[in-house]
């Protein structure tokens, strides 16, 4: 599971990037975001404008599950998930993702990024509604693939990283093929990433200088 997020990336930069046409909400300079807490998400709405909003990560329950981060493998077999990912597919804007493995009483703290840059993860979104209907939330999730051999030694999954093609692809409502779409789910190659190892939790707040042990 990817335990959080980073995305420090300048909000023109990023908007040129996603080609993004209405701008809602953004938080820059954020160099860890966990699952609860909001996250940059690109949409499109019915008029096929590119929004760039924020969305509590993790679906309503959080506690169902993969509410968090939703395997490639199945989103497309449960029936909850088919319907959304047919016409509710987003984008996360994303400066690098945090992995974790704890060894006896030590927890290593790798930091995975682009060597590109900004990136974005396919993702999935929804509105969620309290019983009285007074209360609205848009949430998201992230999906997941099987991890390439950078990140398979710290762990089993790692996120959906898109292609620039691939996220043009991914956002078009059009596109409702499942095995189109689940095969643009797919490690991406691990030549075009770069890992670190971070010394401590306090080192979070360095990667942007690139602290950290690369591996």
């Amino acid at each position: 599971m990817c335990t959080s997020i980073s995305i420090v990336a300048d909000v023109a930069d990023l908007t040129k990037q996603f080609q993004i046409d209405r701008l809602l909400a953004y938080q820059s300079n954020r160099y860890e975001v966990r699952p609860t807490e909001s996250l940059s998400c690109i949409t499109v709405n019915r008029n096929k404008e590119r929004l760039l909003d924020e969305c509590r990560w993790g679906l309503m329950p959080f506690w169902a599950k993969e509410a968090v981060c939703g395997d490639r493998r199945s989103i497309f077999t449960n029936e909850v998930f088919a319907r959304i990912v047919q016409k509710q597919r987003c984008i996360i804007p994303c400066s690098g993702f945090y992995v974790s493995r704890t060894e006896g009483k030590e927890t290593k703290w790798i930091y995975y990024k682009m060597r590109s840059g900004t990136f974005g993860i396919a993702g999935l979104y929804d509105v969620w509604r309290s019983p009285s209907g007074d209360e609205e939330l848009r949430t998201c999730m992230m999906l997941m693939t099987e991890a390439n051999s950078l990140v398979s030694p710290y762990h089993s999954s790692m996120p959906a990283i898109l292609s620039p093609e691939q996220a043009d692809e991914w956002l078009k409502p059009e596109n409702k093929d499942p095995y189109a779409l689940s095969d643009m789910l797919q490690p991406m190659d691990e030549l075009l990433m770069i890992a670190r190892v971070l010394d401590s939790p306090q080192a979070k707040m360095d990667i942007v200088t690139d602290a950290g042990v690369l591996i």
